[in-house]
């Protein structure tokens, strides 16, 4: 991992691949996000790591991003998700101040929000769409965010999803397992290894 994150910023600016790569982050606000990990708040870990990534992400022409954030808006809503920056060009300063602005609030519905993300990608049969999830917990809704997935991947809509854990129970990481490839950070300095190692092998033309 040591030698992969310190080789991510060459390896980015390297790459030849004219794929275009539409990159969703769903990134998880309900309360829980408040709780205390590893002496500090997981939200602002959480943003921080996110906001760097991003910005590195910016400055390459074949990319484009696009933020969609759950729990944040309503106590206990089954249906709290909302697609917060759409794709477009050079929209990290975007992101990065919504991420400011969010506060953790509600609940986890990570099957409904998975499901409503396959209306978030521009329509382009030269992009590789990918879901990046960051989560701290499980779905909360009594959906199925395995089958969403599965669906998601069958009808072409994604490539598998990544998703990953802030500090994440083992006894939970196989309800994860059948969505996507699951990492599960243990602090913000593995938190930022993760994406940027996840990142890059979403750009790697040989392995995505």
């Amino acid at each position: 991992l040591v030698a992969i994150q310190l080789g991510f910023y060459k390896s980015l600016s390297a790459q030849s691949e004219p794929t275009k790569h539409q990159i969703l982050f769903v990134f998880d606000a309900s309360g829980s996000m408040f709780g205390k990990w590893q002496g500090k708040l997981k939200i602002e870990s959480a943003k921080k790591v996110l906001g760097k990534l991003v910005d590195s992400l910016d400055q390459l022409p074949n990319v484009t991003m696009g933020l969609r954030v759950y729990g944040h808006q309503y106590s206990r809503d089954c249906e709290d998700t909302k697609l917060e920056v759409p794709f477009r060009n050079s929209n990290s300063g975007t992101i990065k101040s919504v991420l400011r602005d969010i506060k953790p609030k509600g609940i986890t519905p990570i099957a409904y929000s998975l499901e409503q993300s396959a209306n978030d990608f521009p329509k382009d049969d030269d992009a590789k769409n990918i879901i990046i999830l960051i989560t701290d917990g499980i779905e909360e809704c009594n959906g199925d965010p395995c089958a969403v997935s599965e669906k998601l991947q069958e009808n072409h809509v994604v490539l598998k999803p990544f998703i990953i854990g802030l500090g994440i129970d083992r006894s939970l990481v196989s309800k994860f397992d059948c969505m996507g490839r699951f990492f599960n950070a243990s602090n913000e300095e593995s938190l930022e290894t993760i994406l940027k190692v996840v990142v890059s092998n979403v750009l790697d033309r040989t392995t995505v």
